[in-house]
């Protein structure tokens, strides 16, 4: 079972090519699909962001939800977090920062032993991480 990152997520609704080549290989190899509840925030702030006070903001964010709904949901639990801390750590004492919530999901992934899918170069610096790129 893959995790996917926002960004994956992101670019598989706005129909990027290569994303959407990446779901087709992942939806013929694996019925199960997961993403970390980070990207259920950054996924949903997104939709807020762009149509909050707007007439669109309803239709949005049904659509969101139902985009949402086609993966496993994975939470920030106290093993993720201590999980979180100790790759942030290391990050930070090897001069390499990446933001928290990739802090988040990268552990997410770990802790599950999850390959996680992106496009973000970043993810290359955390160490037991298998990241497939698209």
């Amino acid at each position: 079972m893959p995790l996917f990152d926002t960004g994956y997520l992101i670019d598989l609704t706005n129909g990027e090519p290569g994303a959407v080549e990446k779901a087709k290989q992942v939806d013929s190899g694996s019925d199960i699909k997961a993403i970390s509840v980070v990207t259920v925030h950054e996924y949903l702030r997104g939709v807020f962001y762009y149509h909050m006070g707007k007439k669109t903001l309803k239709s949005k964010l049904n659509k969101a939800l139902i985009d949402l709904a086609h993966f496993d949901q994975l939470d920030y639990t106290s093993e993720v977090a201590r999980e979180a801390a100790r790759i942030d750590a290391f990050l930070y004492q090897h001069g390499k920062v990446i933001p928290f919530t990739d802090v988040i999901i990268a552990a997410t992934a770990r802790h599950h032993n999850l390959s996680l899918i992106t496009r973000d170069s970043h993810f290359d610096s955390v160490s037991e991480l298998i990241v497939l790129n698209y």
